[in-house]
Parts: structure tokens; C-alpha cells; sequence
């Protein structure tokens, strides 16, 4: 006999569980609504506006869900109904089929011959007719629902605030969760019995089928719900109370897929343009506190995004600095303790220690270079922190966005982060230095470690120079936008390597300061050969006397073998190149201030560096980015050392010298 496929002890279950999850999301009405009204007691503006919505929709959502799934109910045991009927009938015909083939062969056998069929025939019209042999109408199960999405960011323009009880909030949280999940419980019972229910009852003729899918979403609706008051109440929190801006609640909730993050982030946007769209935010130093409290992978862009105001991008590099230093510390700890037991992976966990102890040499050093020494003047900032192996950084000392003077301290060979607190001191001696000017402006200087530099093996080629000059242009562009109506005097104070991607920089983009400073160059680049190809008003060079290299003490030992490599042997000290150069070492070694400079480093032990306080060199790169140039000390090129004269008037290496 055949068969409806039809299991109708999972569609009974089918029925039982979808009016189960009804009478659940039901009972619930009176503790959401109670929840949703303490909540909104103190919530004011866009983000209460918005909850109020997402509430509503809840509500709303809730209720049709209760109705797909009672009707559900209804049409399931409908088709339980329909199921046994046509069962019934299958069943009547097949008894029917077989009487009535039972009275065929008896008619045969009892001789009646050709009437056989004739009675069999009037038997069956009067006393047993056949049942129907049509199957019946197949019942059709509807049951769609499809949670609707809700909006959790406030989308208004800038200037928008919001406040709240965060404790009200998170009591919203605390009793829905409980709510969420008993609904979860309720959605898992239900899909497991909807797929149960449509694989054995492929009779029934099914609509639409989203009603499970659509449960589902409804509590993951209400998840995102919870998880936004959660991160609103926090937001809340670290701010101590009060009203905060719609965008940073925005920023807090959604993170990288706030529509405010989106329009900052976007792709190939210019600082210009990065500008404008921070302008739209509205936000100001008076939300440091607030900003501080963003999701770090948004602080990590913002704080290295030019164009953003200089407040915001070291508050949020700050936050990243002390996240990526705690981080790496329980990354060590925890590598550490396993090494005793991982002997096959040794090699690999200590390949891995040894990257995070050198990116952490340089955190550390960043962190104390923000340190503003005792009695040193001009509150410093962290500017820049890439996610570089090590990192990236620029530390500066006075405020970049209210400075009337700026410049950039751009350093050469060998240079990195794990330096950073020993440039940002070069730093501060430019900074001092210009300080002592007459009539010294507001100025800030940029110890700027904002590119990969040369070491011995590279420091003859381009290549760290091409790669590190659109960073630089970057970050003069950057200031431009940030400082546009209100744009400072700009400098660039390059050292050895340093003034080879300046020159790069100034020469090949749009980049544009008013003075550049080259010290102790090794060599701009070669279609550099003039002061007029550089961007820049003004050119001065310090250059103290060039000796061998085994001669440091008695001159710069290093930047003229520099000034051999192929790509950049462009002395900017000579007089055809078209430079203001200035004096370096003009004084004996053992004068008391105005010290010369004896040897090629911008610091050194004996404080005779380029950039040592007191230096000759230090005192005239404070007058000339100052625009003091009239009292910079005049360039008087010292002779040769006598070794070095010697082997100029052709004696014997051996014997020059003596």
C-alpha cells in the first residue's frame, strides 16, 4: 500500500515546540518593557532616540515572531489533520481494491461465465462503491518571519551629545541577557525541530521557510542590542559621567564600522581632505578623555593619519604605546614558560621572543623619550607610531598645532626607535637653542625617526631614501592641512643620511618648508646639484672639516665617504651648490660655549656632535630657523689635519703625519 511521506510525530513535536517558543517570547513583554524604560529614564539625545527605536523594533519584531509561530502551530496540526485523512483514504481504497479483487475471482470461479464482470460490476455500485481514488489537497505550511536589522550609531553631523546613566543601561543588560537566553534556547529548539520536521514531511507543500533563520536573527539582534549598551554604558564610564559626543559613542560601539571612521579611513584621501572630514566630527581637546577610551585598532589609524589635529593623534599613539608594551610583556611571559615544554618549537618561540624583546627596546624607548627632562622646556607629544618591526615613531616638543615655528629633526645612519630618547634630545638642543633667539617665536621640533634608515651596508644606495622621502613629504603636507589659514614657518634640520631623503623629499613631491638645513651631508642626491632645485627658500649647510675616517675627533670622519656613493654625491657645502653656509667649527676645542664640532655624529660623549648643546652648529641652527640669519657665525674652512695634508702633497700613508 502506498504511503504519504508524512511523520506526524515530528510534526506534532514541530507544533508543541513552536507554541513553546510563543508562550516563551510571550511572558517575556512585562521585563522587557520595564528594562527598556529604566534604561531610557536618563538617556538623552541621539543615542536614547536611537534605542528608543531599537526598542520599539524589538517589541514589534517580538510580537509577529509570537504570531508566525502560533499560526506555525495551527498549520502544522492542520496538516497532521490533513495527513491522517489522507491516510484514511489510502487506506479505505486499498481494503476496497482488494474486496473488490477478491469478488472478481470468486465470480470466476463459480461458472457464471460472461456475467461474471456484469455482477461483480452491480455489486460494486450498490453495495460496496469504490472510495475516492483522488488524493487529497496537500496543506501548505507558511511560515516566514525576518527580524528587522536596527540602527545603532547615531549618523547626525557634528556637535551632537548624548548622556546617560551608564548603571541604567547596564541593568538594561543584565536582565535581557537572561531574557536572550531563554530566546536562544527557544530558536535552537525551534530550527531543530523545523529541520526535522521539513526532511520527514515532504508531503506537506511548504511556502516560505525563513521562520527559523528569522528566530535566529532575532536573537542575534537583541545580542548586538546588549553588546551596544554595554559598550555605551563603558563609554560612559571612562568619561566620567556627563554628555558625550554622538561620534565618539559612535566610535566606541561600532569601532571600524562606524560611518564617521569609515569617512576618516577612507582610501587614498588626501591630509586635505582628512581635514574636512575631521572638522565634520566637531570634537575637540576637550574629548581627550573621552577619545582615549576608542577601540585601539582605531586609535592605532588615527594616530599616524595626517591631517588629523596633533591633540588627537598623541592621545590615541599614547593609548597605543602603553597597550603595545603591556601586550608584548605578557606575549614574553607566556612564551617564556612555555619554552620547558614546546623542545621541538624552541627555535621558533625563540626566533619569536627575540622580534618582540627588540620592538619592545624601542616602546620603551619611545615611552621615555616622552619624558620631558627636569627644567627642559616644550611639552612633548607622540606624533607617529607605525606597527613597523620595530616601529616607526615621532616625538615632538612643543605643540604642532598652535606653533608659530616648526621643524623637523630628520636623522641618518643607523637611526631607529630604540634611539628615540637620544634624537629627541638633539631635539630638544634645537629646540633650546632656538629659544635663545632674539625674540624667540612659539615653536615646536619634530624629532622625526619616521623612516627605515641606512645602515653600513646600505647607506651608499637611494633606496632608503626613496622609500623615506614620500614619508617625510607626508608629514610636511600633513601640517599644511592641519595648520591651513594659520600655516607656521616650516624647517627641515637633516643629519648625514638625513639630508639625502630630505633633499629626496624637497625635491621630488610637492613638499614644500622655508628653510632646509643640511648638516654634515652625506650626499644629496644627484639631481640635487643646486640650492634652486631644493623647495625650499632658503639652504643653509654646516659642514665641519672633513677627515679620514680613523680621524674622528679632529673633523666629521664620516660624511665625505658618504659623498662617494653613486647615487648621492652632492656636496651642498660647496660654494657652486648655491647654500648659506654656516660656521661649525670655528673655535678651539676647548672653548667655553660655541664648542666646534669633531666628529660626524649629531651627539657624542664629548658633546661635539652637530647637534651637542653648545655647539657652534646647534647655536647656528637656532638663528637661521628662527629667522635670525645675520646671527649665525660665518663658514672659515679649516685646513686639512697634517696627516691629511701630507697624503694631499703625496707622502706615504706611513709617513703622513709625522
Amino acid at each position: 500500500m502506498a504511503d504519504i511521506e508524512f511523520d506526524a510525530g515530528d510534526a506534532k513535536a514541530m507544533a508543541r515546540t513552536a507554541r513553546a517558543a510563543a508562550e516563551t517570547l510571550r511572558g517575556q513583554s512585562g521585563s522587557r518593557s520595564s528594562a527598556a524604560e529604566s534604561a531610557l529614564a536618563d538617556f538623552a539625545g541621539s543615542y536614547a532616540d536611537r534605542f528608543q527605536d531599537a526598542v520599539v523594533i524589538e517589541s514589534e519584531d517580538r510580537s509577529k515572531l509570537v504570531g508566525v509561530l502560533t499560526d506555525l502551530a495551527t498549520a502544522v496540526d492542520a496538516a497532521v489533520a490533513a495527513a491522517e485523512r489522507e491516510r484514511e483514504r489510502i487506506r479505505e481504497h486499498a481494503a476496497w481494491t482488494a474486496r473488490e479483487s477478491e469478488r472478481r475471482t470468486a465470480a470466476v470461479q463459480s461458472g457464471v461465465g460472461v456475467l461474471a464482470d456484469a455482477v461483480v460490476d452491480t455489486w460494486d455500485a450498490v453495495v460496496d462503491r469504490e472510495p475516492s481514488n483522488e488524493p487529497g489537497t496537500r496543506p501548505v505550511v507558511d511560515a516566514e518571519f525576518r527580524a528587522r536589522e536596527r540602527a545603532r550609531y547615531a549618523g547626525g553631523g557634528s556637535g551632537g551629545k548624548s548622556s546617560a546613566d551608564p548603571a541604567a543601561l547596564r541593568g538594561f543588560v543584565s536582565t535581557t541577557s537572561g531574557l536572550d537566553i531563554a530566546a536562544h534556547t527557544e530558536a535552537v529548539s525551534v530550527r531543530s525541530a523545523w529541520n526535522t520536521f521539513t526532511s520527514s514531511c515532504g508531503w506537506v507543500d511548504f511556502d516560505r521557510k525563513s521562520v527559523a533563520q528569522g528566530f535566529e536573527r532575532y536573537v542575534d539582534e537583541n545580542g548586538e542590542d546588549r553588546f551596544w549598551m554595554t559598550k555605551t554604558a563603558g563609554a560612559f564610564e571612562d568619561a566620567g559621567g556627563g554628555s558625550l559626543s554622538d561620534v565618539l559613542l559612535d566610535i566606541a560601539t561600532m569601532g571600524q564600522r562606524a560611518p564617521a571612521v569609515q569617512a576618516l579611513f577612507a582610501s587614498g584621501l588626501t591630509p586635505a581632505e582628512v581635514a574636512a572630514k575631521w572638522a565634520e566630527l566637531g570634537l575637540t581637546k576637550a574629548d581627550r578623555t573621552a577619545l582615549e577610551g576608542l577601540p585601539t585598532s582605531v586609535l592605532a589609524q588615527l594616530g599616524n593619519l595626517e591631517g588629523v589635529p596633533y591633540w588627537a593623534r598623541s592621545t590615541a599613539n599614547t593609548v597605543v604605546l602603553n597597550q603595545r608594551m603591556g601586550d608584548i610583556e605578557l606575549e614574553l611571559d607566556r612564551l617564556e614558560a612555555s619554552l620547558p615544554f614546546s623542545r621541538d618549537a624552541s627555535n621558533a618561540v625563540l626566533a619569536r621572543m627575540a622580534v618582540l624583546e627588540k620592538d619592545l627596546k624601542s616602546l620603551r624607548n619611545v615611552n621615555a623619550a616622552l619624558a620631558k627632562p627636569k627644567d627642559a622646556e616644550g611639552a612633548r607629544s607622540l606624533i607617529s607610531l607605525t606597527d613597523d618591526h620595530p616601529p616607526l615613531a615621532s616625538v615632538s616638543i612643543g605643540d604642532l598645532d598652535t606653533a608659530d615655528d616648526v621643524t623637523w629633526a630628520v636623522p641618518g645612519m643607523d637611526t631607529t626607535t630604540a634611539d628615540m630618547s637620544s634624537w629627541t634630545r638633539a631635539a630638544q638642543n634645537i629646540y633650546d637653542e632656538q629659544g635663545r633667539s632674539g625674540n624667540p617665536p612659539d615653536r615646536a621640533v619634530l624629532a622625526w625617526i619616521g623612516y627605515e634608515a641606512p645602515d653600513a651596508t646600505t647607506v651608499l644606495g637611494m633606496g632608503k631614501a626613496e622609500a623615506g622621502a614620500p614619508r617625510l613629504a607626508a608629514s610636511i603636507n600633513g601640517l599644511g592641512a592641519v595648520r591651513a589659514g594659520r600655516m607656521p614657518e616650516t624647517n627641515v634640520v637633516a643629519h648625514s643620511y638625513g639630508t639625502t631623503v630630505s633633499a629626496q623629499a624637497l625635491s621630488t613631491t610637492d613638499a614644500h618648508v622655508d628653510r632646509f638645513v643640511a648638516l654634515g651631508s652625506a650626499g644629496l642626491p644627484n639631481g640635487v646639484d643646486s640650492a634652486g632645485k631644493v623647495h625650499a627658500e632658503h639652504v643653509y649647510v654646516g659642514q665641519a672639516r672633513n677627515v679620514l675616517p680613523d680621524e674622528a675627533g679632529q673633523g666629521d670622519h664620516l660624511a665625505a665617504l658618504g659623498r662617494t656613493a653613486p647615487g648621492h654625491h652632492v656636496d651642498p657645502s660647496r660654494e657652486a651648490f648655491g647654500a648659506t653656509v654656516f660656521g661649525t667649527d670655528s673655535n678651539p676645542a676647548d672653548a667655553a660655549d660655541r664648542k666646534p664640532v669633531l666628529n660626524h655624529d649629531p651627539l657624542t660623549g664629548d658633546r661635539s656632535g652637530y647637534l651637542d648643546a653648545d655647539t657652534e652648529s646647534v647655536y647656528n641652527v637656532g638663528r637661521v630657523t628662527t629667522g635670525h640669519e645675520d646671527d649665525a657665525t660665518a663658514y672659515h674652512p679649516k685646513p686639512p689635519t697634517k696627516r691629511d695634508q701630507d697624503l694631499i702633497d703625496g707622502k706615504p700613508w706611513w709617513m703622513a703625519g709625522r
